[in-house]
């Protein structure tokens, strides 16, 4: 089998995405990837990332692909998590401080600098084949609760109605996150309401 016919498969094993670090990871050059494109196989989206021409790539993952040490968070999350129907005016995503965000910026993220428990209630959610990091629904509810953030209350009330009939609510979990983030009154107001 030539180099580029496994190089396709590799990309069709992924929704026709393919990665440069996918192809050296798997033993070939980067040339590769050169040749796939000017034969018109291959289109490259953006730096390290290529699609074929059945391939299917999502805007999120591509944000995620950018910016590798970001997490999609709060109102983002809940649209990606189905916890809201609106699709989001911004993209939000959360860093953790130090990270220079000019760059984050200019591509429409709003970023969030958090200075502790920056992995916390991160989760991988698949996206049409690919995997995005997001924080989870706990996490997420949380985040918007937190007094310094100033929440969309239009996409936060309907979010806690919906968790609070979702059959996989971790109400303990929501509590644990509530503590560690000083949120229990807001958590503990809304839940006695809506339990």
């Amino acid at each position: 089998m030539k180099i580029n016919e496994e190089i396709i498969k590799l990309a069709e094993k992924n929704n026709g995405i393919l990665l440069t670090k996918q192809v050296t990871n798997a033993g070939y050059s980067r040339s590769a990837l050169k040749i796939l494109v000017d034969e018109g196989i291959l289109s490259q989206v953006q730096r390290g990332v290529y699609i074929t021409e059945n391939g299917y790539i999502d805007d999120f993952f591509l944000l995620q692909q950018k910016f590798k040490t970001g997490i999609f968070s709060h109102e983002t999350a809940l649209y990606l998590l189905g916890f809201s129907d609106r699709s989001p005016m911004q993209i939000t995503m959360t860093f953790e401080h130090g990270h220079s965000t000019p760059r984050i910026k200019k591509a429409g993220v709003k970023p969030i600098m958090v200075s502790t428990n920056f992995t916390t209630g991160q989760t991988l959610l698949n996206r049409n084949g690919s995997n995005i990091v997001v924080y989870e629904i706990e996490r997420t509810l949380i985040d918007l609760l937190k007094p310094r953030y100033n929440a969309d209350y239009e996409q936060l009330i309907p979010a806690l109605k919906k968790y609070a009939n979702f059959a996989k609510k971790d109400i303990n979990k929501l509590f644990r996150y509530a503590k560690k983030f000083d949120v229990e009154t807001q958590v503990r107001n809304y839940m006695e309401v809506l339990l």
